[in-house]
């Protein structure tokens, strides 16, 4: 699992975050230079609006915006088990989303 951001990215913090609470293996493309990685062909052609952090699962997956991306790697303690309780985590994650 890929992740590609740039150094001191605050939104790549909660994926990170969420991937060590949940023990996924998540790893930062090192050669990745924001304005540059993110502007290729081949970056375009996986993440067409360019935006990161982004995320390249195992299996293929592809997806960003850092809350999804959280929430992809997060094991069912940090997503909640019931919907109830999945409905109240993605309450407050759009809740701090929107808060400056």
């Amino acid at each position: 699992m890929t992740l590609y951001t740039y150094p001191e990215n605050f939104r790549a913090f909660k994926v990170l975050i969420a991937a060590q609470y949940s023990g996924a293996q998540v790893k930062v493309d090192p050669n990745f230079q924001f304005g540059v990685t993110n502007k290729t062909d081949a970056f375009l052609a996986k993440f067409p609006l360019g935006k990161v952090p982004a995320f390249e699962g195992s299996n293929g997956e592809l997806i960003f915006d850092s809350n999804a991306i959280a929430y992809a790697v997060a094991n069912e303690q940090l997503r909640g088990k019931s919907t109830a309780d999945q409905a109240l985590i993605l309450q407050w994650i759009s809740f701090a989303g929107k808060r400056s």
